[in-house]
């Protein structure tokens, strides 16, 4: 080997290192920017020439982590912890990866190891209050929150977390305090502003829904009291309802015809199982005339899925001893299309005990929400009644448009218009209302 190879040698592996490094800079950025499989070259590509690259291994497992690969990015952080242990960014990688996983209690002793290798590190103590919030554990997160606000108050990310876990106790009032406080930081974080816009559409912790309406059917018409509901926030995932339901008295035309009455009286709940599970149960007796009372049970169940679709399933049963028993059955799906805008489209399936056959109905909604709670929907629909052969035309027809408009913080208002046309009837019916507000 002679003198000029020798020198060379040193130049030309702190060159490679640095191109190496360089390399895994860009695969971060990548990683970051979302472009997981342009990263996940460079990565393969570095490890294949060193596995034992710390950095590129940690990288990789933050780039597969971000990518929803959650197993093969548990894969690297193990490898770089059973070279380095004690590696800050690996503890924090694998413990990020185990909450993004749904393995809570995982992420929860990778944060507390962290904090006994480094007492008072925040990102330990950031990681412990991500764990407590996305684990459901809102009062836990409050104070870790709480705790990273008096340390750090220009740390806009804390108010944001802090403000979630409020929403998660139903304490509507003190989110949108804290996060005011964020903005007062940084008005423009939009992060910060959409999850403000987002509680003036929440549920009230007490709510009270009053609507009155007005119909015309069968040649005749009548205004009266449709509805009163009292909604309360029971348990951070159970809100449970009271409601009076005078419907039947205004859509049906047999009832307004003779100026009778049909009221129901009926209590319910609602109960948030996780983030992508609900269910909606509720009892209830129809008071009808010549002192006719009949029992209603109905369910409905929504399961929500990725990019903010979701399914609803439910019905009803009705049972009486002196009318014919009767049930109805649905089913829907909700394609967000934008920001603003989704379609509904519903089925609808339904059976009177003794009728000559099953009714069935479409129904297309088309859903508008707006910033601040505002709503509107749109829909069509058409069936076919469960009528005798002898009726030659079945079909049945209809539309809508409901409205949803905030006035304040505390009282909204609600208005509807309905057209629905059936073989042996025609319905035109309009209704108003207001919904109260009480946040806690």
């Amino acid at each position: 080997m002679n003198a000029k190879t020798f020198f060379l040698i040193p130049i030309l592996f702190v060159a490679v290192a640095t191109l190496s490094g360089q390399n895994l800079d860009e695969a971060q950025r990548l990683a970051e920017s979302g472009r997981h499989a342009e990263a996940e070259a460079i990565y393969n590509a570095a490890l294949s020439k060193d596995p034992d690259n710390v950095k590129a291994l940690i990288g990789s497992g933050y780039n597969y982590s971000w990518w929803k690969q959650h197993d093969k990015a548990q894969l690297k952080f193990e490898a770089a912890l059973a070279i380095e242990p004690e590696n800050k960014a690996a503890i924090l990688g694998q413990g990020y990866n185990h909450a993004w996983a749904g393995n809570y209690e995982l992420a929860k002793n990778d944060f507390q190891k962290l904090e006994k290798m480094y007492p008072g590190d925040v990102e330990a103590k950031k990681g412990l209050g991500y764990v407590s919030l996305w684990s459901g554990r809102g009062q836990v997160a409050e104070q870790y929150f709480e705790d990273l606000i008096l340390a750090y108050p220009k740390e806009v990310e804390y108010y944001i977390a802090l403000a979630q876990a409020n929403l998660q106790e139903s304490e509507i009032k003190k989110a949108r305090v804290v996060l005011r406080s964020g903005l007062q930081i940084d008005p423009d974080n939009r992060v910060a502003n959409e999850l403000l816009k987002s509680t003036y559409t929440l549920a009230a912790p007490v709510e009270l829904d009053v609507w009155a309406g007005y119909s015309e059917t069968g040649g005749e018409s009548r205004f009266s009291l449709r509805t009163v509901q009292l909604t309360g926030q029971i348990a951070r995932n159970l809100r449970m309802f009271l409601k009076y339901d005078n419907s039947l008295t205004l859509d049906l035309a047999s009832l307004v015809r003779a100026n009778q009455e049909a009221q129901a009286f009926s209590g319910g709940a609602v109960v948030t199982w996780n983030s992508k599970l609900i269910s909606r149960v509720e009892y209830g007796m129809r008071l009808l005339p010549d002192n006719i009372t009949q029992q209603v049970f109905s369910g409905e169940q929504v399961v929500f899925l990725p990019n903010n679709m979701s399914l609803k399933g439910g019905g009803f049963y009705g049972w009486s001893s002196t009318i014919p028993k009767e049930w109805l059955v649905y089913g829907s799906v909700r394609v967000p299309l934008t920001r603003w805008y989704a379609l509904e489209p519903y089925y609808f399936l339904s059976k009177v005990e003794g009728a000559p056959s099953t009714e069935n109905r479409f129904m297309l909604n088309n859903q508008f929400r707006f910033p601040k709670g505002y709503e509107v929907n749109l829909g069509l629909l058409f069936g076919k009644a469960g009528v005798g052969s002898e009726v030659d035309d079945k079909g049945i027809f209809g539309s809508y448009i409901t409205t949803v408009l905030p006035i304040s913080q505390t009282v909204w208002g609600l208005a509807s218009l309905r057209w629905e046309k059936a073989p042996f009837e025609e319905l035109k019916a309009a209704a108003f209302g207001v919904k109260l507000r009480l946040d806690k």
